[in-house]
């Protein structure tokens, strides 16, 4: 039989969740940008460096606020740096599209997308509210 939280504990268990997807994701996302290009580079593991952290973030038992007020800092971070591959994302997908380095390009949208979804989930579970 499994427990049920409490209803205070929802919103902290689900940041903690959020987070915790959000650092997998990017991971994965570094990753496989890393190690499927011919000529990786290193700045391709940066998005499993901020995945990284925010795993190891969201290890300690701290309030949902602190859990959350670092996955916004990591994931404006990824987005400030990831976002500007946005505009290149329908010429990647259109056919026969073309754009320079397109493995970097759908990494980079990626983890902007990635960004997004867990700003946005952040902004559902509300982790600030009692």
């Amino acid at each position: 039989m499994t427990e049920r939280l409490p209803a205070a504990q929802l919103p902290a268990a689900r940041t903690i969740m959020a987070v915790r997807l959000f650092g997998a994701t990017m991971i994965a996302i570094g990753a496989v940008s890393y190690l499927l290009p011919a000529s990786p580079h290193w700045t391709a593991l940066i998005p499993a460096i901020i995945g990284g952290i925010a795993i190891a973030a969201s290890l300690p038992r701290w309030p949902a606020m602190a859990h959350a007020a670092i996955a916004v800092v990591l994931a404006g971070i990824a987005l400030f740096g990831s976002g500007s591959a946005l505009p290149q994302l329908p010429a990647l997908l259109a056919e026969g599209g073309t754009v320079g380095n397109p493995a970097a390009v759908a990494a980079r949208s990626a983890a902007a997308v990635v960004s997004l979804l867990l700003l946005l989930s952040l902004a559902v579970i509300r982790p600030w509210r009692r």
